[in-house]
């Protein structure tokens, strides 16, 4: 079946049922990918490397004068690489600390990416429009095109996953292991920083650069209340994450809202029902377990 009479079959009309399929892989890749930021403590360097790509896109649009969304994504895509290995380089040559590190890096590619923008909209050049939507994400301009993109990345990242999840396990629980095993830690972290990447990049026009970071992590949260297994957890966010981005995304188009509010905020009232309801780690579970103890 060709992606055309997929989204065909789906009873929905045509601009809505591209908009479902962009953004439930978008939202399946960023909570797939999610855990290895989440689990290894870089929840942040997730956020810099999103607030980054802002300065790329900018970049890319002036190299090339046209608004392609491939262009646009590869510039981004530079940009959070160029972003964390400043983070790296500032964390281990210039004896920071990490979190002081993000902040440098966060704050100085955040605002370099709006000064660019900025000048790009005060141009008066016609082909600029929509440039802004980067910041807070937008799903109304979505083609097929976008959705092939989506899913060829999508591929990668799973590939990548099922090839090296026995590193990235052992690189999250037990960075020891790794280097016993044979492979240099920062080989694994290369590979893991570089998916972060990957769904910040494929995120970056849908959820925006502002709150990608949000989901990476709100679907992990969700399910990690589910479940105890990597195994488990990966793929569990992830189609929290598409069923966030999906519903978000539709929602925001017939309410004319901004595309990437309307998915976080789904995306984290999933998290908290998760951590109040789940049945054996939530809040509600824990307190009954409670007073059976007191009661017996």
């Amino acid at each position: 079946m060709s992606l055309g009479e997929f989204l065909d079959v789906l009873p929905l009309s045509y601009p809505d049922a591209v908009v479902v399929a962009g953004t439930a892989v978008v939202g399946f890749v960023a909570g797939l990918l999610g855990p290895l930021a989440v689990l290894r403590q870089r929840s942040m360097f997730g956020d810099a490397m999103s607030h980054g790509t802002l300065a790329g896109v900018a970049v890319a649009f002036l190299v090339t004068g046209a608004k392609v969304p491939e262009l646009l994504l590869l510039g981004a895509a530079i940009s959070a690489a160029i972003a964390a290995f400043a983070m790296i380089a500032l964390e281990r040559t210039g004896r920071m600390r990490s979190d002081a590190a993000i902040g440098i890096v966060l704050s100085v590619s955040l605002t370099l990416g709006i000064v660019l923008l900025t000048g790009i909209a005060g141009t008066g050049d016609a082909g600029q429009a929509g440039l802004d939507e980067y910041l807070l994400g937008q799903t109304a301009g979505m083609v097929e095109r976008d959705i092939v993109v989506a899913l060829v990345l999508a591929g990668v990242a799973v590939v990548a996953v099922g090839l090296g999840f026995r590193l990235l396990r052992s690189a999250t629980f037990d960075p020891g292991f790794t280097a016993v095993a044979g492979v240099r830690t920062w080989v694994v972290d290369a590979a893991s920083t570089g998916l972060l990447a990957l769904a910040v990049v494929l995120g970056v026009r849908t959820v925006g650069a502002i709150l990608m970071v949000a989901l990476l992590v709100a679907p992990v949260v969700a399910a990690r209340q589910l479940t105890t297994t990597l195994a488990t957890l990966m793929p569990l966010s992830g189609l929290i994450g598409a069923a966030s981005g999906a519903v978000g995304g539709v929602t925001a188009g017939r309410a004319e809202l901004p595309a990437g509010p309307v998915i976080v905020l789904l995306a984290t009232a999933l998290a908290v029902l998760s951590v109040v309801l789940a049945p054996r780690r939530g809040v509600l579970a824990r307190i009954r377990r409670g007073r059976v103890r007191v009661s017996g």
